[in-house]
């Protein structure tokens, strides 16, 4: 008995050692599978990837960044600047299997791209050969069905309105990071991935800035001059309406950034000797310190004085400039009666003056592309030219900034080309009561009934209480110290739009004269650009007015 349970135990224990045997078996079975399932779908994961020729994302040296940039849009929410998704094509050198048969089919669909003329092409394991491509562009490439090349997504910059803000808005490169204008200045702002829906907005106005662009062409063209420029301020806010540079170019096309004259702002950063327009603000100066009234009468002026050894002369000078009054002396432009004021003033407080209205620094702008004063050397003679704006240079944007703080109450603004920056007043120029004098002399400079008949009657239109002063500057030689005989005129305005008061500077570079308009070839200020000036009020005065009219039903 006691053997068959022995035989029995020995039996069990043998049963028992097979089923563990099997059990392993099976769990070995399972792993083996496990890595076989693995690998096949890593090799059928690596077959796919080989075949598949739209690769979104690029290995090796070519690191693709995901740039989104905000849009940009004008203070009515026009769109002015945005991104658009687009694709470059890439090609895998490793992967050419016939160089020649390759190049040539890239050189029909493609006729400007030439891989025999990239340098050291075998020796990277890519190329990007063409950036930004078209639809029609994207489709030639798929339709090549070469596995050496691949489509990378990317992203460009469109601007709608081409040359229309090129000044303002700039540019960007390829890497999507701004090199000039708002693009530049705001870059940081514009890549803030947490706003990307939230563009950004400025305060210039689409329809405003087409008609002073419009209008600053035809005046090229009727004065065959070099260049024209414009800068609209809103005189009680400092904000930028409108500003236009010509020539400019068309920030789509890269090719037009290399024409430098094209890429330069005449109105941020070019310097100028302006002229007369500087006489308002040593009246402003001398009516601050009490020193004249408006009809305070200078009499007999001379033709010209000396100053060391120098002549300053009267232009066109005339028996009934001998006795003028302080308003006057502004409307017949006088430099001699400019001068007296001067001396009555103070020659250093002029020069405070001056530095007050901060004219010689930057202005602040959101623009990389600024200047500030390169003739700042004070002496007795320097200072009574600098009444009549020579010797002496600033930007047009600094010229509209300061003559916005003479007619505005007397407050010195920030410059400003974002619609919701909050205005900051940098300096108290002149007192209310001075300023709205000011307005009055300025008034009878461009009215035509007034009876001097002031330099600025071309730009007298009904409706806008227009006020100005005209500006004629000789512009310094290129070949010696002294000026040559090409000219630069600017005309300042100031006008009224249901209350609201606008600054408007036009600049007219090297015009020559339009007997076919005005019947003689005379080439002042007032026949060009006070003339121009005054059709801009007329075009864009029921526009701003509108402005108003929406601004005021949001408030209410």
């Amino acid at each position: 008995m006691k053997k068959n349970n022995q035989l029995n135990l020995y039996f069990d224990e043998s049963i028992y050692q097979k089923k563990e045997n099997k059990n392993l078996d099976t769990r070995i079975n399972v792993i083996i599978s496990f890595f076989l399932l693995l690998s096949f779908l890593t090799l059928s994961k690596l077959i796919f990837l080989g075949f598949d020729k739209k690769e979104l994302s690029l290995k090796d040296n070519y690191i693709k960044q995901e740039l989104k940039r905000r849009s940009i849009v004008d203070q009515n929410n026009n769109l002015l600047a945005y991104s658009i998704k687009t694709h470059d094509l890439l090609i895998r050198t490793k992967k050419i299997k016939n160089f020649n048969n390759l190049n040539l089919k890239l050189r029909i669909k493609f006729p400007e791209v030439d891989l025999k003329k990239i340098k050291n092409f075998n020796k990277r394991s890519f190329h990007v050969i063409k950036k930004n491509l078209s639809p029609a562009e994207y489709n030639n490439a798929l339709s090549l069905g070469e596995p050496s090349l691949e489509l990378v997504e990317n992203e460009t910059r469109i601007y709608p309105d081409k040359n229309l803000f090129s000044h303002i808005l700039g540019n960007i490169d390829i890497d999507q990071q701004g090199i000039s204008g708002i693009e530049l200045f705001l870059n940081d702002e514009i890549l803030d991935k947490k706003k990307i829906n939230i563009p950004i907005v400025l305060s210039v106005d689409q329809s405003v800035q087409f008609i002073i662009r419009e209008t600053l062409l035809d005046s090229i063209n009727i004065f065959s001059a070099k260049g024209a420029s414009a800068v609209l301020m809103e005189a009680g806010s400092g904000k930028i309406l409108s500003m236009v540079s010509l020539p400019d170019y068309n920030p789509n096309d890269r090719s037009e950034l290399k024409n430098k004259e094209n890429l330069f702002n005449k109105n941020s950063k070019g310097l100028y000797e302006l002229g007369s327009v500087f006489k308002t603000f040593v009246i402003a100066n001398a009516l601050e310190l009490k020193k004249v009234t408006r009809d305070k009468v200078y009499k007999n002026l001379p033709s010209q004085v000396t100053c060391g050894k120098f002549f300053i002369k009267e232009y066109k000078y005339s028996k009934d400039k001998k006795n003028l009054s302080v308003n006057d002396i502004l409307v017949e432009s006088s430099n001699i009666g400019t001068i007296r004021i001067i001396q009555d003033s103070g020659l250093e407080t002029y020069q405070n003056f001056l530095e007050k209205l901060e004219i010689f620094d930057y202005s602040g702008i959101e623009l990389p592309e600024v200047s500030a004063s390169t003739k700042k050397r004070w002496g007795m003679c320097r200072t009574l030219t600098a009444g009549y704006g020579h010797g002496i240079n600033t930007t047009p944007l600094q010229l509209t900034r300061a003559y916005a703080s003479i007619i505005n109450g007397g407050n010195l603004l920030e410059p400003t080309l974002l619609k919701n920056k909050k205005t900051k007043i940098k300096n108290k120029i002149i007192s209310k009561e001075n300023s709205k004098i000011i307005k009055k002399i300025l008034r009878t400079n461009v009215d035509n009934n007034y009876i001097r008949g002031g330099s600025g009657r071309k730009a007298d239109i009904n409706g806008y209480n227009v006020m100005g002063k005209t500006g004629t500057a000789e512009k310094p030689s290129k070949i010696d110290k002294g000026y040559s005989n090409e000219i630069m005129n600017v005309f300042v305005s100031a006008f009224d739009v249901d209350k609201n008061l606008y600054v408007l500077t036009v600049i007219m570079d090297e015009p020559k004269g339009a007997p076919e308009l005005w019947g003689h070839n005379r080439r002042e200020s007032g026949w060009n650009a006070g003339f121009i000036n005054g059709q801009i009020i007329k075009k864009i005065g029921p526009i701003l007015n509108t402005l108003k009219i929406n601004d005021y039903a949001k408030l209410n």
